[in-house]
């Protein structure tokens, strides 16, 4: 086997989340089995309700009634205790810091290479929510880093704007394995987490990059794509602080997914653009 065939079958054991092949001490891996089984079950009681938080029903409901049961503030409510008790008392960016990072009883936590949190001035005019880290932000740490933060800096740019200045966030802090989508429960897990986060650093305004982050804030059944183009108003109770204006939009990634994908990032950016010159409201 050559070098380079080397190298590409490190890099894609890394992506599988092996990082080490021999530690100087031994491992009880049945023990340590064990204790995760115990933890999934723990969690495995809360998933009925995070499901009926997160999932349409299928009685006939009113739209004013689904809209209530599809929002953020119900699927906190539904919220498994554990995130809910590492998040009690937290009143500042340190704390909550070294809670999240601490954090081990999402599955995700103990798979991803580091933790990703917010990074930004506080009280900024905008947060720029991400979907699930990437291969670069799982290995750097370091939210909108490699090639999706270069695309990024590009696009805040086009309108005269830094990343520096803005809020940025992962909608979760944890790269789930391979890329993979999260599951209901692990959304669960992490949306006290970015409410959390939201209420402390404060910012005016909230700007939803990718399915994840817009449906994490605005909803399950949202439509990203539809719902991209204009400010909403956040629904939710007081974890996540004060009602702010929020804009979905596609993630930079998709930059190079194609003309339609440009243009309409453009048209959000001018948007974008308008309201923090004052503009519009």
């Amino acid at each position: 086997m050559d070098a380079g065939a080397v190298a590409a079958l490190l890099e894609l054991q890394i992506e599988w989340g092996v990082d080490v092949l021999l530690d100087e001490e031994p491992h009880d891996r049945f023990a340590e089995w064990e204790a995760e089984q115990a933890a999934r079950v723990a969690h495995q009681t809360t998933a009925p309700a995070i499901e009926r938080a997160v999932v349409r029903s299928n009685e006939p409901r009113s739209p004013a009634a689904r809209k209530e049961l599809h929002s953020p503030a119900a699927a906190l409510s539904a919220a498994p205790e554990a995130t809910l008790r590492a998040l009690d008392g937290i009143t500042t960016i340190e704390a909550l810091e070294k809670a999240i990072d601490g954090f081990v009883a999402c599955n995700l936590r103990g798979t991803a290479t580091h933790t990703v949190l917010p990074r930004g001035p506080v009280g900024a005019r905008v947060m720029v929510i991400g979907d699930a880290p990437d291969a670069d932000e799982d290995r750097s740490g370091v939210v909108f880093s490699g090639e999706s933060g270069g695309l990024l800096g590009r696009m805040l740019a086009s309108i005269g704007r830094t990343r520096e200045e803005m809020i940025l966030a992962p909608a979760i802090p944890w790269r789930p394995p391979g890329g993979r989508p999260p599951s209901p429960v692990e959304v669960a897990q992490c949306l006290p987490m970015l409410l959390r986060s939201i209420a402390l650093y404060q910012p005016e305004r909230l700007l939803l990059c990718g399915g994840l982050a817009t449906r994490m804030i605005l909803g399950p059944d949202i439509n990203p794509t539809r719902a991209r183009g204009s400010w909403r108003t956040t629904a939710w109770g007081p974890e996540g602080g004060p009602q702010r204006p929020v804009m979905a939009m596609r993630h930079p990634s998709q930059l190079r997914a194609g003309a339609t994908a440009r243009r309409q990032i453009w048209d959000d950016m001018l948007l974008l653009a308008v309201t923090l010159d004052g503009t519009v409201n």
